[in-house]
């Protein structure tokens, strides 16, 4: 008789015990100008929604950056199809930056991305949104406050939540890569002429834009202080090929392993600057090795239209300070792996 109580007891107690609850993914929205870097974060993104560890809800372009308008809405359209996620929206903002990004690096990222994505005759079909329209409809319709990474010129997320839209409420975090708050900017080529290089190339796309979404929204940035210790190298290219077991891993491996990012690499020109974004807001913090608050605005005119700078006036906000790459690029390979 002990033994069947006992026995009714601990499956009583079973079933009255709650499972353990499962942690919620956060809603995302992803932002950028979708270059090569942009794909290969969407590709990271991928993965880590199909995992539940985020759920992305939404990916929108802009079009004044160095994604060809069009264009680029098609080659996010061509990872999320690639990595079995054809179902996520994707909206393109037409509006104008103030600095034009070189055409000659807007026509290298379009021929990368072609050729990698083997998208060339895809046309994408009608929007039904603008990308304005389609942050505004996900912060209402997401079950929680909304976090937004943003990977080129601003442009949409100022448009779509301006300072004092009740909007703002509905986003709990902005992680921004852009900036140079402590060390030189990276203009190059045709954007050079007229500017001091204290930008970076992001902002400097379209300063009022930033600047804005800096008084407005709980930004974090990730700048050249962050992103310069995570270069791109071949070897570790290499080791994604072999390594990478998924359809994201591959598109990454085929971006980086064009003709033009070959020359690129071995140059030194191409960082991980957007990845490094997206593994600090998703994957691991502590592949930044610091992180600061101050006051920053942005520079609106002049030789160093584009320039972050702390300003007592500025709008207080976290910047990441330093970067382990080591650390970035076992977690970055790992998220691709799922």
């Amino acid at each position: 008789m002990r033994v069947v109580l006992l026995v009714l007891v601990l499956v009583l107690t079973a079933f009255a015990a709650p499972a353990a609850a499962q942690p919620r993914p956060v809603p995302v929205i992803y932002d950028s100008d979708l270059d090569v870097d942009d794909a290969s974060t969407l590709a990271y993104l991928c993965v880590q929604h199909q995992r539940h560890r985020i759920d992305l809800r939404a990916v929108t372009v802009t079009d004044n950056g160095f994604g060809t308008p069009g264009r680029a809405r098609q080659h996010a359209l061509s990872v999320l199809a690639r990595c079995g996620l054809p179902g996520i929206p994707v909206a393109e903002g037409s509006e104008p930056g103030v600095h034009p990004a070189p055409a000659s690096t807007v026509r290298d990222m379009e021929t990368i991305l072609t050729a990698a994505l083997d998208d060339a005759t895809a046309t994408p079909p009608p929007a039904a949104l603008t990308a304005t329209q389609l942050i505004r409809k996900t912060l209402l319709s997401a079950p929680r406050d909304v976090t937004v990474l943003a990977t080129g010129p601003l442009s949409n997320l100022a448009r779509a939540v301006p300072p004092g839209s009740p909007l703002a409420h509905r986003i709990g975090r902005v992680f921004v890569m852009g900036g140079a708050v402590h060390v030189p900017g990276n203009l190059f080529g045709e954007a050079l002429p007229g500017f001091d290089n204290t930008q970076e190339l992001n902002i400097w796309l379209d300063p009022p834009s930033a600047r804005a979404v800096f008084r407005a929204l709980p930004v974090t940035l990730v700048p050249l202080d962050a992103t310069n210790f995570v270069p791109i190298t071949q070897a570790y290219v290499d080791r994604i090929g072999a390594e990478g077991t998924t359809a994201s891993a591959r598109i990454v491996y085929r971006i980086m392993t064009h003709p033009i990012m070959r020359d690129g690499i071995a140059l030194g020109y191409f960082f991980w600057w957007d990845a490094l974004a997206a593994v600090f807001a998703f994957g691991d913090e502590g592949v930044v090795t610091a992180v600061h608050r101050a006051r920053i605005t942005v520079v609106r005119d002049g030789p160093q239209s584009g320039r972050t700078e702390v300003d007592p006036a500025g709008s207080p906000l976290a910047y990441a300070a330093g970067a382990d790459l080591a650390r970035f690029e076992e977690v970055f390979l790992a998220g691709l792996d799922g």
